[in-house]
């Protein structure tokens, strides 16, 4: 890893990395995560033994004990040097580069993992368990620091998630004291775990208990009493299924249009790595069309994190972006009046004189900074649309494979994978920057066993350590036994 040390001008402080640590090869699974004031690190899924980068925004007021547990006390030491040297040099906005190498401490690394996750994982999860373990993992890296205002500051950010994430959280414990269906080791454990952290979060509360926290503890109790626990949890042995489209024929006006994960969450709408989803229909009097994208599942999270989606028209010649239009959800009888059963979010965008064989809906959140891409066949596009699709689908079988403590549907679900990456990306070339190819796929497949200790690439152990299955993984393939 390389460092490069920069000193902004005073006018831009905080805008701008003064010091930043960072990987040089590409990387595709890529999320940032605030760990502190003007602390950022950068985590790639594909490679968790290492942070992707590290930028401190402001040296000087940034906590030394968090920076050491980020990066270590020998990194802190060369790096406080370094940046004393070139401030004394005269030449502080030139950069310099140190090579250096340290493992991150692990809760702060699982902080950005879990955000990383959270961000590309295409998966029907549910987002009160995502956020219970966002919110757990918070308080243990609280409780690694010292007394300090970062220590309470972190504190409150794991109460707001507990909090916000409560009532969810035990109403599924409640919908599974309520089922008859036996609750797998594994299941159990990571619920264990997270309703612990909710107890220690609770006994922090200053001004006596804290109703919502204690509701999760509850439930929790009235589902031990209640629930049967099993090692061994068999899921149906059915085939793995995928849904896909065939592309629209060459020659023919395209209608429809590629979403970009980089340019919102997972989980608000609907992704097929081998279709065109969203679907733009000509007005009749040919000056507008109504956009329509298919929401996640039953659209019920999709309401819930995507109350500021948006699209706009791309011109494929130019790149020039149109204004952007506000999505609206439909479902029920609205979606059916437009032709669907599923919900969907849609509008009607002017196209403002503009063919419509050259231009391309980009749905997108506000707050992402991505330049749209000019067209659905744009490389760094359908690079970025595998690597999301892998990273689901890895998963996904191991998350299988936890539950069941069989390599079978693993190897199933994986052999599935391999057949759509080999239609859509080089066999013997990465399927995206950072990840496998579909070659070194089939070869874990044929192991023993499915052994991946004996694979030397990194992507192949993103499933443990840092990496380790959320909660939610496991409550999705327990939910779809």
């Amino acid at each position: 890893m390389f460092a490069f040390l920069t000193a902004p001008e005073s006018g831009n402080r905080g805008l701008a990395a003064e010091v930043r640590l960072a990987e040089q090869k590409p990387a595709d699974l890529v999320r940032t995560t605030q760990l502190g004031p003007g602390l950022d690190v950068e985590v790639d899924l594909a490679d968790l033994d290492r942070w992707r980068s590290v930028m401190v925004h402001r040296w000087e007021q940034t906590d030394l004990v968090l920076l050491d547990s980020v990066i270590g006390q020998d990194a802190v030491r060369r790096l406080t040097q370094l940046r004393a040297d070139r401030l004394a040099s005269g030449r502080p906005h030139v950069e310099s580069e140190l090579s250096i190498e340290f493992t991150p401490a692990r809760p702060w690394r699982r902080i950005a993992v879990i955000d990383a996750l959270d961000w590309w994982l295409q998966l029907p999860l549910d987002q009160a368990l995502v956020d219970a373990e966002r919110a757990v993992v918070r308080a243990q890296a609280a409780k690694s620091l010292p007394a300090s205002l970062l220590r309470r500051d972190l504190t409150g950010q794991a109460l707001v998630l507990a909090r916000r994430s409560a009532n969810g959280f035990a109403d599924y414990l409640t919908e599974l004291t309520e089922s008859t269906a036996p609750l797998p080791r594994a299941l159990f454990s990571g619920l264990s775990r997270l309703v612990s952290g909710y107890a220690i979060l609770s006994r922090r509360v200053v001004d006596g208990p804290d109703e919502e926290l204690e509701a999760v503890v509850h439930a929790w109790a009235s589902l031990k009493a209640e629930a049967p626990v099993v090692g061994t949890f068999k899921l149906p042995d059915r085939s793995v299924t995928y849904q896909l489209s065939d592309r629209p024929h060459v020659g023919k006006v395209a209608l429809t249009s590629s979403v970009d994960p980089r340019q919102l969450r997972a989980r608000i709408v609907d992704t097929d790595v081998q279709a065109q989803e969203i679907r733009m229909v000509m007005s009749r009097e040919g000056s507008a069309v109504r956009v329509i994208v298919p929401a996640f599942g039953s659209g019920r999270q999709s309401v819930v994190l995507a109350d500021r989606l948006m699209v706009r028209l791309v011109d494929s010649r130019s790149g020039a972006a149109q204004e952007p239009v506000l999505l609206t959800f439909r479902a029920g009888r609205e979606a059916e009046r437009l032709g669907v059963r599923t919900p969907v979010f849609t509008e009607v965008v002017p196209l403002r004189g503009a063919p419509l064989e050259f231009l391309r809906a980009d749905v997108f959140d506000p707050d992402s900074e991505a330049a749209p891409a000019r067209t659905d066949t744009d490389s760094a596009l359908l690079r970025q649309r595998r690597a999301q699709f892998v990273l689901g689908e890895w998963r996904r079988a191991a998350a299988e494979a936890r539950l069941s403590r069989g390599v079978k549907m693993r190897k199933r679900r994986l052999a599935q994978l391999v057949d759509v990456l080999m239609q859509t990306s080089d066999a013997d070339q990465p399927a995206f920057f950072g990840g496998p190819t579909p070659t070194e796929l089939a070869q874990l497949i044929e192991r023993p066993g499915g052994d991946s200790q004996t694979v030397a690439h990194r992507w192949f152990r993103s499933a443990e350590g840092a990496g380790e299955l959320l909660v939610a993984e496991l409550a999705a393939v327990h939910a779809n036994r």
